[in-house]
């Protein structure tokens, strides 16, 4: 009998040790009715961070694509931030989840298109391997932030950041700032100057922190109006 007892608790333990090393299997993206995979770069680096990037092609709406991929982060227990708190960095909806324990992110662009289908960008960013800045050339960054992280895109630059002040703090600094710059608060947390638009974006991060994102564009020039002779 206490033989058995032994075999049952070694089974238990087996049993129980396959479950913590099924919670600790990478994540992996699962998208609903895919029809075809787009080419895009595998590995790109972007201010010395790794991304890894891939797309698919669906047939399924943005909405649902949106609902089962939190669901599939919540499974395996990533941090997916409210649906108010998540930065919107493009016209397509963005949906990230970050692995706190690996520190890696996970974003999700889905991006609706004439013909009823949806294109699913997805990237991995390896945020451990990254080179962290003090500075950027996007925009001032607040004094005493940490986790400086610059990055570009094709038509865009963005650094972000955390700090341990509160958004009103940070949001008087850059009317300061980019107002000695040229640059005029045309909508809240909008700013622009005859090249440039920025645009500031607040999450709260963990332990009372705030994550700052601060987007760059280069915007069109206005035709000069004609004058009459």
């Amino acid at each position: 009998m206490m033989h058995g007892l032994r075999g049952l608790l070694v089974g238990v333990l087996v049993l129980v040790g396959l479950e913590a090393q099924a919670q600790r299997l990478p994540f992996t993206w699962d998208v609903p009715k895919v029809v075809a995979v787009v080419d895009v770069p595998g590995t790109i680096i972007s201010e010395g961070v790794p991304v890894r990037m891939s797309a698919v092609l669906s047939k399924e709406k943005p909405e649902v694509i949106g609902q089962h991929l939190v669901a599939r982060f919540q499974a395996w227990e990533l941090h997916v931030p409210k649906q108010d708190l998540q930065p919107q960095l493009l016209r397509e909806t963005m949906i990230t989840a970050l692995d706190t324990k690996l520190f890696i992110s996970y974003t999700a662009i889905l991006q609706a298109n004439p013909d009823g289908t949806t294109t699913v960008y997805m990237g991995e960013a390896n945020l451990g391997q990254g080179r962290l800045q003090s500075q950027s050339s996007v925009a001032p960054v607040f004094p005493g932030a940490s986790d400086v992280l610059n990055a570009e895109a094709e038509s865009s630059r963005t650094v972000t950041y955390t700090v341990s002040v509160k958004q009103p703090e940070v949001e008087a600094f850059y009317r300061d700032e980019l107002g000695k710059a040229g640059f005029r608060e045309e909508e809240p947390r909008l700013f622009r100057s005859p090249n440039d638009e920025i645009k500031l974006t607040f999450v709260p991060a963990q332990e009372g922190r705030l994550s700052v994102v601060v987007v760059r564009r280069t915007v069109a020039q206005q035709p000069a109006s004609p004058t009459a002779d």
